[in-house]
């Protein structure tokens, strides 16, 4: 009966060496520590294929565009962008021709609200926007404001405005295949101040678009993450 019970004891003893209690820490586990996130996680490059698809099939208007970007702990996107935009336009009511081509830029940043790694995200973002742009106007037939019976040809080359602009975007980004990725954004764009011509206003700004207080915009970007 001795060695029966002294062999239990030895099994117990055993047991509790083997398996600690609940909610106890063994002085035998061993604590692994979850490295630190990386601050910079790379860097990318794109173009904006709406508005090139818009210069090459001769739109009114349309624009070459690229971007970098840095990303920073997987959540904070700092942007650049950076492109060249034109116009030709000819007024449909009346004999009017406008044309525009200049370059512009906008930085800003760009906020991940995904968690998931799945190659996925969703952005909220802002922009600053800028150009300085050179524009052509002309009316074959304007109305003289005294002589309301005649017509006077106005042409203007050479007229020069600056733009100024915030952008706040939404976008979706997915990845294609490896470094690919393909996004998509809507821009609401308040303009914020103008130094226009005395001679008249630009019917479009490189980099905003349609001129006025307000407008929308989006893009389509073929992004490589490097």
């Amino acid at each position: 009966m001795a060695r029966i019970l002294r062999y239990i004891f030895i099994a117990a003893i055993s047991f509790t060496l083997c398996f600690p209690a609940q909610g106890k820490t063994s002085k035998y586990r061993v604590e692994v520590e979850m490295p630190p996130a990386k601050l910079l996680n790379g860097f990318g490059v794109g173009v904006d294929l709406v508005g090139a698809g818009m210069w090459l099939t001769g739109a009114r208007f349309g624009s070459l565009e690229a971007m970098a970007r840095l990303n920073l702990l997987e959540k904070y996107f700092p942007v650049f962008e950076l492109g060249i935009g034109k116009c030709d336009r000819e007024g449909e009511e009346q004999q009017t021709k406008f044309h525009a081509q200049s370059p512009y830029f906008r930085i800003g940043l760009d906020y991940c609200l995904t968690q998931k790694r799945n190659g996925n995200r969703l952005f909220l973002g802002a922009r600053y926007g800028f150009t300085s742009q050179t524009y052509d106007y002309s009316n074959e037939a304007f109305q003289d404001p005294i002589y309301e019976a005649s017509t006077t040809p106005l042409h203007f080359e050479g007229l020069r405005g600056k733009t100024h602009w915030l952008e706040l975007c939404v976008g979706i980004e997915t990845r294609l295949w490896s470094i690919v990725r393909l996004g998509f954004s809507i821009r609401f764009k308040p303009r914020l101040s103008t130094d226009y011509s005395e001679h008249g206003e630009p019917w479009y700004v490189p980099g905003f678009g349609k001129n006025g207080i307000t407008t929308w915009g989006g893009s389509v970007n073929l992004m490589f993450d490097l």
